[in-house]
């Protein structure tokens, strides 16, 4: 590298930084400030790819002290195998704790300059860094930014000198070509272990738990004692003695196949909210408070990115109820799913007064069903959509719902904690319509002696169940059995409290029956 003018360093990677910054412009220009620091470095790949540049977000590379692998610097963004860029969504000014972590990567690749960039603020910030020329320049830094898994172990840091074999292992994506800058010190490439040769990759799952991380960690509280990388997840109890008597409510679902309706079109995010949405309205039908969830993703091959956008939708559900997502298992199951197949579960723990339990036991005839709107289908009869579906483009928009077949069908089952929980002390039962839609879930908190009249065309039915019950030749009776029909919560109250509860709910409801004598079943009414 030589000076040609004051201030002015010149490297052989000044074209592609020239581009690099157009592009990151661009990125500020369409997304502005205020979003994770993932969502930009994804839009910058993209825009990369586009431009014909090879580039890779969340890059590994492997650290090697003496003989052992101690650890990984994962870069945000790597192009053309050559250019570190680091991306930041910061609120204050750039400072010399983004620039050392950039330093780190850049002496690990062997790169000349590497592109710090915050999108964090109004303005684009960004700063050009040159690799340190010097060992010590960059060495006390690497300890702050280095990955360790949980079985690895960091050798003291006064242990470390300038003469100290560090070595790095950039591990190319494309095609297994070499790094453009070849005096990269590159380890030998380490014989394939057993337990990766049968289709289980730990690295992968590493990966995977290092993406997701930071969504898991935004949800933990003042309870949350020990969350993940734990054994076990620590939710602190305490506030329970506070309580006359507080009964622990537990629920247990899974996602079903829109999993897999999902996965064909590459949306993964809404499926994490789907699972914790339905399992926080499972508990709050008997009035409980939901306190902490826990995930259980499995698959045939991980794939980290995947994973942890699975898991960050869990984590972004999870805080928006006020629910610590305390811990989960991530499993790689080759054999067991077939090839790029994957399931979630998921398990909620919520608490309430014994007292407060619902349904209660003062409901009669003459009490009033309030229905609640659905987002969609939630999470059930997608096997039936599927096949209803099966020569039809998810890209397909149907003018009728102003948007494309995959957003009607894929849009997130929603909670209803919000909602009602400033309003559960007055009602009597809730009826979450999910698998058996009207027909099954209304009499789970019926007496023997009563039966609900469901009126039929009683509140506003979305286009895409016609879509769906025309395409289908579905009969009516079945449709009102397998889906929720546009009501995903059902309240009963007494018929005098009706208006009062409807006006304290801040959204539209709608009066879709009542309760008469009977024998403990669902009548559909159509008028």
């Amino acid at each position: 590298m030589t000076k040609e003018k004051a201030g002015l360093v010149k490297t052989p990677l000044d074209d592609l930084t020239y581009k690099v910054n157009g592009l990151a412009m661009r990125v500020m220009r369409e997304l502005r400030s205020g979003h994770k620091e993932e969502f930009y470095q994804r839009r910058l790949v993209e825009l990369c790819l586009n431009e014909g540049l090879k580039a890779e977000m969340e890059k590994r590379v492997e650290v090697w002290i003496n003989e052992s692998l101690v650890g990984y610097l994962y870069l945000d963004v790597w192009i053309e195998n050559s250019l570190v860029v680091e991306c930041k969504a910061l609120s204050h000014d750039l400072t010399n704790h983004e620039l050392h972590q950039v330093l780190v990567y850049l002496a690990a690749t062997g790169s000349p300059v590497g592109m710090l960039y915050n999108f964090g603020k109004s303005t684009l910030e960004f700063k050009r860094v040159l690799r340190p020329v010097s060992m010590q320049d960059w060495q006390k830094y690497l300890y702050r930014v280095i990955w360790t898994p949980p079985d690895k172990k960091l050798p003291p840091e006064d242990s470390i000198s300038p003469n100290t074999p560090i070595r790095f292992s950039v591990i190319s994506d494309f095609a297994n070509e070499p790094a453009v800058i070849p005096s990269v010190p590159v380890r030998d490439s380490v014989t394939e272990s057993a337990y990766s040769s049968s289709g289980v990759d730990i690295d992968a799952g590493n990966k995977a738990v290092d993406l997701m991380k930071d969504a898991v960690k935004s949800t933990y509280n003042a309870s949350v004692l020990a969350g993940i990388g734990s054994f076990g997840g620590l939710f602190d109890a305490s506030a329970l003695k506070e309580m006359k008597s507080p009964v622990l409510v537990a629920s247990t679902d899974g996602v079903g196949t829109k999993v897999k309706l999902a996965a064909s079109v590459g949306r993964y995010r809404g499926i994490g909210h789907d699972i914790v949405n339905h399992c926080i309205n499972d508990i709050l039908v008997q009035g409980a408070k939901p306190l902490f969830f826990m995930d259980y993703f499995a698959t045939s091959k991980l794939n980290p990115e995947q994973t942890a956008e699975v898991v960050t939708g869990i984590a972004e559900a999870c805080k928006e109820s006020g629910v610590a997502l305390l811990g989960g298992e991530t499993a790689e199951l080759p054999g067991v799913y077939q090839p790029n197949e994957f399931d979630v579960a998921g398990t909620i723990v919520g608490v309430l007064e014994r007292s407060e339990i619902l349904p209660r036991k003062n409901i009669q005839a003459g009490d009033v069903l309030i229905g609640l709107k659905s987002s969609g289908p939630h999470t059930n009869g997608y096997a039936l959509i599927r096949k209803i579906f099966t020569n039809t483009s998810l890209e397909t928009i149907i003018p009728e719902l102003n948007s494309t077949l995959a957003d009607a069908l894929l849009a997130p089952h929603r909670s209803y904690y919000p909602v009602l929980s400033p309003v559960l002390s007055e009602v009597k039962a809730l009826a979450h319509i999910t698998g058996g839609g009207f027909i099954e879930n209304i009499p789970r908190v019926l007496p023997e002696y009563l039966d609900a009249n469901i009126q039929m065309n009683s509140w506003e039915i979305s286009p895409l169940w016609d879509l769906i019950q025309q395409t289908g030749k579905i009969d009516i009776n079945e449709i009102y059995r397998v889906f929720n029909m546009g009501i995903g919560m059902v309240i009963i109250v007494d018929k005098e409290s009706t208006s009062k509860i409807q006006n304290q709910i801040p959204e539209k409801t709608f009066v879709i029956g009542e309760l008469i004598q009977g024998k403990k079943k669902v009548n559909l009414i159509n008028p």
